[in-house]
């Protein structure tokens, strides 16, 4: 859309100009900035670290626990090149990204999507993960076993979890300004990032058909895991050795293991939701949002998070965890050896399984893009 401007004296036409577009809002138009801002912020945490010698989030040592983020099991060399790229050079890539740098797109993209997996892969750890799942148990225990509830504030708190959650959040924030960037230099709307052209693979329908997979896929493990855990909790030695199983009824393990459990099949059907009518539309036992449309964001968002945690946890777990947890498994048979690793060690495919059918069910949800109109020739398609 074009429009005429006058000269200050009124003299008539000067030049046609364009008329401004819009630039889709949201999280497009800061991500870069919060991004160089984050890494800004880290490198003089970094700086700090170095200068002072004290806080530094790794290991000093090679053979670093197996539940330490995999920047800190490779000494403090690899664990310091982690740091420094996403201080300074991180800061130095986004600003490329704001000035909608074109020369080299596929390479900026390229690092950028490389840093954020670093800072959500390789410099956060199972322990997120783990929190995460005894918040319920935390706040029951604050009523019923304050010690417990004490011991999970202190281990919410530690300088190790507190730097995991920061690498968390830029994660995610590079992540986005990436994005972003890729969007914004390949004539894709900010908004939704649809360009010219059939949606493809990322339409309703068809959306609607590989998500439908990709929930099923991503209830499986939740269910074993609880199986086992239901089992230990019940005094069955599912695929552990007796002497382990008395060790956990000793310490009380079992007991917060089975509301872990419990969790997750909390967890399980909900991600049902995201194929039911029930995951669109508050139902009516619901007293207030009762028949009103669930928001996309309400269902995305945490489905998001838990999904890259589970991914992260499941890279501990391949990367030497799983070991560990194999000593204390019953070597008699087969089985009970998978039983007793098998859930832990689908971790990576219950995340990868869990951020697909959550993607699908934001493709399948999203209807016309308000900024650019695209997609009112595929509308939303409802759950059946």
């Amino acid at each position: 859309m074009r429009r005429e401007t006058r000269d200050r004296r009124g003299h008539g036409p000067v030049r046609p100009t364009a008329a401004p577009e819009p630039d889709g809002g949201g999280y497009a138009r800061y991500a870069a900035h919060a991004a160089v801002l984050w890494s800004g912020l880290y490198a003089v945490l970094a700086a700090y670290w170095a200068l002072t010698g004290h806080g530094f989030p790794y290991g000093a040592a090679p053979d670093a626990a197996v539940t330490e983020p995999l920047a800190g099991r490779f000494g403090p060399g690899v664990a310091w090149g982690a740091v420094l790229l996403a201080g300074v050079p991180a800061a130095l890539l986004g600003a490329a990204m704001l000035r909608g740098v074109r020369a080299g797109r596929p390479v900026l993209i390229a690092v950028g999507a490389l840093l954020s997996v670093q800072l959500l892969a390789l410099m956060t750890s199972v322990d997120l993960l783990t929190l995460l799942g005894y918040v319920p148990y935390a706040l029951v225990s604050v009523f019923t076993d304050p010690e417990s509830a004490a011991a999970f504030a202190a281990k919410a708190t530690e300088a190790g979890v507190l730097h995991q959650l920061l690498c968390l959040v830029g994660g995610f924030l590079w992540a986005l300004a990436t994005v972003a960037y890729a969007r914004r230099t390949g004539d894709a709307c900010l908004r939704c990032g649809r360009a010219q052209g059939g949606e493809g693979w990322r339409s309703p329908r068809n959306a609607a058909r590989w998500g439908r997979a990709a929930v099923y896929l991503a209830v499986v493990t939740p269910v074993l895991y609880a199986f086992t855990r239901f089992a230990w909790a019940f005094g069955v030695p599912l695929g552990i050795s007796e002497e382990f199983l008395r060790e956990g009824q000793e310490t009380g393990m079992w007991t917060s293991g089975a509301f872990l459990a419990a969790f997750g099949l909390v967890g399980a059907v909900l991600t049902l939701g995201l194929t039911q009518r029930w995951g669109e539309v508050f139902p009516r036992w619901m007293v207030g949002p009762a028949g009103r449309r669930v928001p996309v964001s309400l269902a995305v968002v945490p489905a998001t998070l838990v999904a890259v945690l589970l991914v992260v946890a499941g890279i501990a777990m391949w990367s030497g965890y799983a070991e560990m947890v194999a000593e204390t498994v019953s070597g008699d048979e087969m089985g009970a050896l998978l039983l007793g690793v098998l859930p832990t060690a689908l971790f990576p495919l219950w995340g990868a399984a869990l951020g697909a059918a959550t993607l699908a069910y934001y493709y399948r949800r999203r209807g016309a893009c308000a900024v650019c109109g695209r997609g009112a020739d595929e509308p939303a398609v409802a759950a059946r």
